[in-house]
């Protein structure tokens, strides 16, 4: 199995949040779709053959692009690497970009799911996140979505936004459970230096939420989500039973991939590698064949401690019986104390968080790193 990640780095604006890689320079889009298929020629044997089960259009904002665009990026993908095996394709959308015509033709070129950045449905905090969309806009966006076929509907909700109070996100959370939406991704605002949002909070002009509100939060949204149905697979993941994301899941159990795009990485499970985060310089690298990137080769180190960081972040845990019997006693050992506290449980050969200690689950997994 193998994923390929395109990014795609358009933007109408950038949101006040937004700590990746985009642009507003929408005239390059033809350019630059160009370049992706030329990139995807150049690096056809990075997977060696292996299957490719799962495409993944982010961003930016890939519905900046015409559905056209994106199919043929996807028609290159399937000339290049088939898609005899793919199970799922994946577009994030902004909700006022969705049509019913949009929608119509990404399903036409194979696209099976769709990723929505909603964020939060009061229109209020939408506009101090700078999205472009209203509650309504995205309210209407996942029924155009699901009556034109698309079963597989993704939504991100953001919690710990500055005046989020209690009632507006229970109102969030309700909301997102009456809609027909499968899968719901959930973050906590981060500051993201270099952005907007992080010079409003340097200038002392905003006051990020404390420590225990987003943590109060975060208890809020899993007793909810729960409630409706949805599994709590991954730290910030929820689904419907069988909708959990295949691509993501990809990246937590160590499947490689290929990151095509400005600022894309890869991972072929010895080395990362990554694209110059230079619209210009990707472009004519790439049309020059002569690509550009960064990399990093794995230590053994790096890979434990990987494999104990993504693991660990799933439900399911980290498998003691994938690691070398060194590896297991190690972090056997070091996770003893943690097993005491109730911070870790180990049951079945896995190690795995309980849900309760989610929120705290980086201070729990870095406690057991190889340095």
């Amino acid at each position: 199995m193998a994923g390929i990640y395109i990014h795609i780095p358009f933007c109408a604006k950038r949101c006040i949040y937004c700590g990746f890689f985009s642009t507003v320079r929408q005239e390059e889009a033809a350019r630059y779709v160009n370049a992706l298929c030329l990139e995807l020629e150049q690096r056809r044997d990075y997977l060696q053959g292996t299957p490719v089960t799962t495409v993944y259009f982010g961003g930016g904002t890939p519905s900046r692009l015409t559905p056209q665009q994106i199919g043929r990026v996807i028609d290159c993908i399937r000339d290049l690497f088939g898609t005899d095996n793919l199970i799922e394709l994946t577009v994030e959308c902004n909700p006022d970009d969705i049509t019913q015509d949009y929608i119509t033709a990404l399903r036409s070129s194979g696209v099976n799911r769709i990723s929505m950045g909603v964020q939060t449905f009061n229109d209020d905090l939408l506009r101090f996140l700078g999205r472009r969309h209203s509650a309504k806009q995205a309210i209407d966006a996942v029924g155009i979505c699901h009556d034109s076929g698309i079963e597989n509907i993704s939504i991100d909700l953001m919690y710990g936004l500055p005046g989020q109070t209690p009632q507006i996100q229970q109102q969030d959370l309700q909301i997102a459970t009456d809609l027909p939406v499968k899968h719901i991704s959930s973050y906590c605002l981060s500051y993201e230096e270099g952005s907007p949002l992080y010079n409003l909070q340097k200038q002392n002009r905003i006051t990020p939420a404390d420590d225990d509100t987003c943590a109060a939060m975060y208890d809020r949204m899993c007793t909810h989500l729960s409630s409706a149905g949805f599994e709590h697979y991954e730290i910030s993941n929820f689904c419907r039973p069988g909708f959990h994301s295949r691509h993501n899941s990809s990246y937590w159990d160590g499947t490689p991939y290929l990151g095509v795009g400005a600022g894309a990485h890869s991972y072929n499970g010895m080395s990362r590698q990554w694209n110059p985060n230079n619209l210009d310089a990707y472009m004519a690298a790439i049309e020059n064949r002569t690509p550009q990137y960064d990399i990093e080769t794995l230590t053994p180190t790096d890979l434990y401690n990987e494999k104990l960081m993504l693991s660990l972040r799933t439900a399911q845990g980290l498998n003691l019986q994938t690691l070398t019997i060194p590896d297991r006693l190690s972090v056997l050992q070091s996770a003893e104390s943690l097993i005491s506290q109730g911070l870790l449980s180990h049951e079945n050969n896995h190690l795995t968080i309980p849900e309760s200690h989610f929120f705290i689950s980086d201070t729990i997994i870095s406690t057991l790193f190889k340095t």
